[in-house]
């Protein structure tokens, strides 16, 4: 079943690809984790609640998978500076995600930047090109932070 879900995928990106290249139009590359990372989507479905930790407070979050190895948390949505990193042998958490610069790791690009704390404490942002699914911008199952600042701020 899942072949062949990928199988029209693929078939499906193909005609995509068709069209927008008749049509003139042009578009950042689309973002997806190497083969055989992918995953339907990268978050769980519902946010879970967490305890209180020794650099944050408790609150709700949603628990992602990623690839890449160690993943530079960033100062902010499109900057190159670094607060830190995570794990990527590892499921994250995330408060919420929003969209800004279009960040690449490779051939994979993607615009989405999702909210976190990384390793060593500091609180940023991660690109959602590290995120081990096949969605092209941001995962479905993360809330946005646009109109919600709070979620999207330590805690």
């Amino acid at each position: 079943m899942k072949n062949t879900a990928r199988s029209l995928a693929a078939t499906f990106a193909v005609m995509a690809a068709a069209v927008v290249s008749a049509l003139g139009v042009t578009a950042a590359p689309a973002s997806a984790a190497p083969a055989g990372a992918q995953y339907d989507t990268a978050c769980n479905v519902t946010y879970s609640y967490i305890a209180a930790g020794s650099h944050h407070g408790a609150g709700n979050v949603n628990y992602c998978r990623l690839w890449g190895g160690s993943i530079g948390v960033r100062s902010a949505p499109g900057s190159s500076s670094l607060v830190g990193t995570v794990n990527s042998a590892n499921i994250n958490w995330f408060r919420g995600d929003t969209l800004s610069s279009t960040f690449c790791s490779g051939s994979y690009c993607n615009n989405a930047w999702a909210f976190t704390e990384a390793d060593n404490g500091n609180w940023g942002w991660v690109p959602e090109v590290y995120f081990s699914s096949s969605n092209s911008t941001w995962d479905p199952n993360l809330l946005s932070c646009d109109g919600n600042p709070g979620l999207c701020a330590p805690f």
